[in-house]
Order: structure tokens, then C-alpha cells, then sequence
């Protein structure tokens, strides 16, 4: 029985990885701001200056690196974890993209009541949820 659940785990850690790695893909090979930043900006990124635009950029290339590494985090983890029996495996990784979801709800939660757009909040909770059944399921 362990095997199906980390089988069924290791497909939800998987799902969250790879949501994280095309979010990566957008936020750092597309050079400009992703829709719902464009509409809580109520500008495209050209509407700015040359200087602002290649900040913007910047900062979106360093979210989409957070993405990156979680995503890698989270495909690579259970391979790892599941050829181990490392109790800081079994949890760092997990916590870590915990954490890192708890900051894009926050993060956009603000920008959506502060700007009155609909940003993704709702997805980071979604994945939240799924990796904590994941941890669950991981360890029954």
C-alpha cells in the first residue's frame, strides 16, 4: 500500500513542478509582463521607460528563477526521497516549496486587492494544498 501512495504522491509533487517550471519559462524568456500584471499595472511594459522596463524584467527573471528551482526541487525530490529514508529529505523540499507558495499567495492576494485585478492567488493555495496531501501521503 505504501508504494500506491508514494506513487500518487510523487504525481502530485511531479504536477506542481511542472506548473512551477512553465511559470519559469513565462517569467524569464518572455519579455513582457505576464497579463494580470499588465492589467494591475493598467500599462503594457512599453508604456514605461526604457530603465523601468529593463527593472521590471529583472525582477520578473528572478521570480521566474524561484519557479525554476522549485519546479527542479519537486520533480528531482521524489527519486530522491524515495531512495532514502532521510527524515530532512522527507521534509525540507516539501516545506521549502510550501513556503515559497505562502509567498505568492501573499504577494498576490496583495497585489489583487490593491489593484482590484484578478491574479493567481487562488493557484498558489491549490498548490499549497496539493503538495501538503502530497507530504501526507508521502508518509502514511
Amino acid at each position: 500500500m505504501k508504494t500506491i501512495y508514494n506513487f500518487i504522491s510523487t504525481g502530485f509533487y511531479t504536477f506542481v513542478g511542472v506548473i512551477s517550471l512553465v511559470m519559469a519559462y513565462k517569467s524569464i524568456f518572455l519579455n513582457k509582463l505576464l497579463p494580470f500584471h499588465a492589467k494591475a499595472a493598467g500599462n503594457n511594459l512599453d508604456s514605461y521607460d526604457k530603465p523601468l522596463q529593463y527593472v521590471i524584467l529583472a525582477l520578473m527573471k528572478v521570480s521566474g528563477l524561484g519557479f525554476l528551482i522549485i519546479g527542479l526541487l519537486l520533480i528531482i525530490f521524489p527519486i530522491l526521497y524515495n531512495n532514502s529514508n532521510d527524515c530532512f529529505l522527507r521534509y525540507a523540499i516539501p516545506i521549502i516549496s510550501l513556503i515559497y507558495c505562502l509567498g505568492l499567495f501573499l504577494i498576490n492576494f496583495y497585489l489583487s486587492k490593491q489593484t482590484k485585478s484578478k491574479t493567481p492567488w487562488q493557484g498558489s493555495l491549490i498548490a499549497m494544498f496539493i503538495i501538503i496531501l502530497a507530504i501526507i501521503l508521502a508518509n502514511i
